[in-house]
């Protein structure tokens, strides 16, 4: 249970709260109005908190039976607590109220806010895109005051923008973004590199292959970000065709650094057309890694033409002791592919 509380005794060794909402867990049932019990933190008469209770026993039907973490709140948050919709609200309306306190100057209803967007599906998020301030996620996403792993959701929502005259805006600060030059390591950066791609389609995967995926030079921790960026359009977005994505993903193979993973994304994505080129990879020294070696294995357990099982046969005929290691860890892992 998550209450939101006032202490009215604040004895240390069981202080008294009393219970003015119930923010997640059962309703407050009549005569738990109030709640004495132990917390893990010392505790001020007529401060406010909210109180987080745990049991291990998930039936458990009363406050006895939890234990409990208190953790001060300002009026300011307890006042944004209290009236947020309560858990049972339908998500993509509770997110029309969350929207509103992005960025807030309190960081902590600002925290909250984002982990709501955060930890809800990608379907309520572009259903309720038209509600987000999209001139300030504009701001937010170029700033270097906003938390750089906020900036990847900002990305993402930033092209999911339905107005064209926002779409237009989004698109501009988002193709400056990946112009800039950054340093290897940009947190969220997949989720502007995702963003893009709803907001441009094919068009902008073009971009990705020039600037990252057919590009040798280009930096490692973007080409990770291009991956992830790929495996988000693949799995939600609607206008690039699959055999468009999956021919974009075939150049990264050249970089044994990123071919096991492109190794299974090719074939959780069934681009057997890809069969020789992978096969190919399993002889060569660059790629003598465990790891990229059974995603060759496993790629080639998974394709359905015939060719592939005999391709497979002559590997185990070349390397019987990495096929056979190979084969045993992928049939522990229950499947052909990791």
């Amino acid at each position: 249970m998550v209450l939101l509380a006032e202490v009215t005794e604040a004895d240390p060794r069981k202080p008294t709260f009393r219970i003015h909402k119930a923010l997640e867990g059962k309703p407050l049932a009549a005569g738990h109005e109030s709640l004495s019990t132990r917390v893990d933190a010392a505790v001020k008469q007529g401060s406010l908190v909210l109180l987080f209770g745990q049991s291990d026993d998930t039936e458990a039907a009363n406050f006895n039976a939890l234990t409990w973490t208190a953790v001060p709140v300002d009026e300011t948050s307890y006042a944004y607590l209290a009236k947020a919709p309560a858990v049972r609200v339908p998500t993509v309306e509770r997110l029309g109220y969350f929207a509103k306190y992005l960025e807030h100057p309190n960081p902590t209803i600002a925290e909250d806010a984002y982990l709501e967007f955060g930890h809800a599906p990608y379907s309520d998020v572009a259903h309720v895109a038209n509600q987000l301030p999209m001139d300030r996620l504009r701001t937010w996403v170029a700033s270097s005051q906003i938390p750089e792993t906020r900036k990847g959701f900002y990305g993402l929502a930033l092209g999911l923008a339905k107005r064209p005259a926002e779409r237009t805006a989004n698109e501009a600060v988002l193709a400056k973004l990946i112009a800039e030059p950054a340093d290897d390591f940009r947190a969220g950066f997949d989720g502007v590199l995702g963003g893009y791609l709803v907001l441009t389609g094919e068009r902008g995967l073009a971009q990705l292959e020039t600037r990252y995926l057919n590009n040798p030079a280009a930096a490692g921790g973007d080409v990770r970000h291009a991956l992830t960026a790929l495996r988000f359009y693949h799995e939600y977005g609607k206008d690039i065709p699959h055999e468009r994505l999956r021919a974009a993903l075939v150049p990264v193979l050249s970089r044994p650094e990123f071919a096991e993973r492109a190794i299974v994304d090719l074939a959780r994505w069934q681009a057997w057309d890809a069969r020789a080129k992978i096969v190919a990879l399993y002889e060569q020294p660059a790629y003598s890694e465990a790891a990229i070696r059974r995603a060759i294995v496993g790629y080639l357990r998974a394709c359905p033409d015939p060719t592939a099982a005999s391709d497979l046969e002559r590997l185990r005929k070349v390397d019987p002791t990495g096929v056979a290691a190979a084969e045993q860890v992928l049939s522990a892992l229950g499947g052909s592919a990791q």
